[in-house]
């Protein structure tokens, strides 16, 4: 099946008419394992058939098993959680990408980056501005990201769990980035193998998720069942739900992933408490605090068509978990969620 790319708007390929380079540049056919491989345009009115709406929120309409809107409200969460990153790190990105991104004016080979389940292309576009010398990529499986991107990234439409290898060939990217990907991919072990295969030697594997647990800071040492049951409840739902779609919690195992496919090398973890509510004394997490309680908010609520879905209860049943869930978060101090992030070379 070809690749498909996103059409610019109003004719536009993103770039100034008086650039040597667009979007669409002629060495596309290059990047694909087979020659036989092509990128076909998706036309602006094939859009609604990627999208359906189900009790006044949009998600996709494709066979991905990932659960959450595809709307502005979700959208909003996401790039809320994308400002969480970058407090925490200071950049998009963690591990040595400044130096694995450095020019190379020797060389004639070119760098490049590839975003899996790219959303609203909203890493891609920060991370072009900053390394405006690397080409990115970035795939998902509806047309979410923006149209208008820069001249040196393209957007295309792609499953992460289609069988067969990804369009592009062996060893063509330097950097492959998987952030919250773990209710999209339904086996880790084959993406990472898959980013192995498209990364060249002493390329880089990123990956952050969210774990779907409830947790205290460690300094309180407080039992999540004891002190926060409507949250245990509530991810317990969730967890039970996803399982179904045989969808399992990435968060804490990603490292074992990677080691499991032998193709990676310096694998390093860190993990981040992240506060939810603004109880932190300090001030920068304060912030952080009120930041990922916004986005807990709206996770609960974004969430609420899959436990649906689920058959796990009714709609007050599920009403009534979500807003238990939501009234314990707003007032119980020192829960926080818990960020794995990971980076690992490829051998």
């Amino acid at each position: 099946m070809p690749g498909r790319t996103l059409p610019p708007l109003n004719g536009s390929n993103g770039a100034h008419e008086d650039d040597e380079e667009s979007n669409n540049d002629s060495d596309y056919e290059s990047e694909a394992p087979d020659a036989t491989t092509a990128l076909e345009e998706l036309s602006p009115d094939e859009f609604p058939a990627y999208f359906s709406e189900r009790n006044g929120r949009l998600f996709h309409s494709a066979t991905s098993p990932y659960p959450l809107p595809v709307d502005t409200p979700e959208q909003t969460r996401l790039n809320t959680l994308a400002g969480i990153l970058y407090r925490l790190t200071g950049a998009p990105y963690i591990g040595p990408v400044a130096e694995l991104l450095a020019p190379q004016p020797e060389s004639e080979r070119r760098q490049m980056v590839l975003d899996v389940g790219t959303g609203t292309g909203r890493w891609v576009i920060e991370m072009a501005q900053i390394f405006p010398h690397v080409h990115f990529r970035g795939f998902d499986i509806v047309p979410i990201a923006t149209r208008y991107p820069p001249r040196n990234v393209q957007f295309e439409l792609h499953d992460v769990n289609a069988p067969g290898p990804m369009r592009w060939a062996a060893g063509m990217f330097d950097l492959v980035n998987t952030r919250f990907v773990d209710m999209a991919v339904l086996d880790y072990t084959e993406l990472a193998q898959e980013a192995g295969r498209l990364l060249r030697p002493g390329g880089m594997l990123m990956s952050y998720e969210w774990s779907r647990l409830p947790a205290f800071d460690p300094a309180m040492g407080q039992d999540p069942n004891v002190h926060a049951p409507a949250s245990v409840q509530f991810f317990s739902a969730i967890n039970a739900a996803l399982a179904a779609r045989r969808v399992y919690q990435l968060a804490g195992h990603v490292p074992a992933f990677l080691a499991s496919t032998g193709l990676f090398t310096d694998i390093s973890a860190r993990e981040y408490h992240v506060p939810i509510g603004p109880w932190p004394a300090d001030p920068a997490l304060h912030d952080i605090g009120v930041a990922c309680l916004s986005a807990q908010q709206e996770y609960a609520r974004s969430i609420r068509q899959l436990l649906l879905d689920s058959g796990g209860g009714t709609q007050h049943a599920v009403d009534s978990l979500v807003d238990e869930y939501l009234h314990e978060i707003n007032s119980v101090r020192g829960l926080v969620s818990i960020l794995y992030m990971v980076h690992a070379r490829r051998l």
